[in-house]
């Protein structure tokens, strides 16, 4: 169901805040915003002329993800969550806030938690999170890791390629039927599953039922 790591330390900081990215890193990012565009597209196409809000888990200090997609769909209004967020936000809603004792003050059409699965001790909670913050029917898209990346991504940390604190951070990688079981036990239907990225990378799309 899940592989873990060591690792077990708590991060004290958002993604992003202390350092930019470069290279394949970079990649990375595009193509986890690849699916959230995807994602956001099939929302749109199931809910015409209707005002969409859209909350993405997990949105690193300067919400990146946000400012190009809130740039890319001005007619859904966004919002994210992480533990420490920019005061400098335009354009799109960020709330400073720890993931695992958060507790959402509305709900939203669309939930995005991209690549932050597999820095959590215990995913069934956040299962559950995005299942508190969806309205009914409403839609998921979640990305992490594979089993089979743990090998590479440390690879590449060594080698300076990707950041070693980031991927030091990695509390486990779940396999397809570890997400299936976390994904029907918080009440989602999976309606899409994809692996990407030369299979090192495993996108969900869910339902709330």
């Amino acid at each position: 169901m899940m592989a873990r790591q060591a690792a077990s330390t708590k991060r004290a900081h958002s993604y992003g805040e202390q350092r930019t990215f470069r290279g394949l890193e970079n990649f990375a990012i595009r193509r986890r915003l690849l699916r959230a565009r995807l994602f956001l597209d099939l929302l749109v196409v199931q809910n015409p002329g209707k005002q969409l809000h859209c909350l993405e888990l997990g949105c690193g200090y300067w919400g990146r993800n946000l400012v190009a997609l809130s740039r890319d769909y001005p007619g859904i209004e966004f919002s994210g969550v992480d533990l420490s967020v920019s005061k400098e936000a335009s354009g799109f809603e960020l709330i400073e806030a720890d993931l695992t004792t958060w507790a959402p003050q509305k709900t939203y059409d669309g939930v995005l938690s991209l690549a932050v699965a597999e820095h959590l001790l215990d995913p069934q909670t956040h299962f559950a999170l995005i299942a508190k913050c969806l309205l009914q029917g409403g839609l998921a898209g979640l990305t992490t890791p594979a089993p089979q990346a743990h090998f590479v991504l440390s690879t590449l940390a060594r080698l300076g390629i990707f950041d070693r604190e980031e991927i030091s951070d990695h509390k486990l990688y779940l396999t397809r039927t570890g997400l299936e079981a976390l994904a029907n036990g918080a009440g989602f239907t999976v309606e899409q599953y994809r692996e990407f990225s030369l299979w090192l990378n495993q996108w969900m799309l869910l339902r709330k039922m």
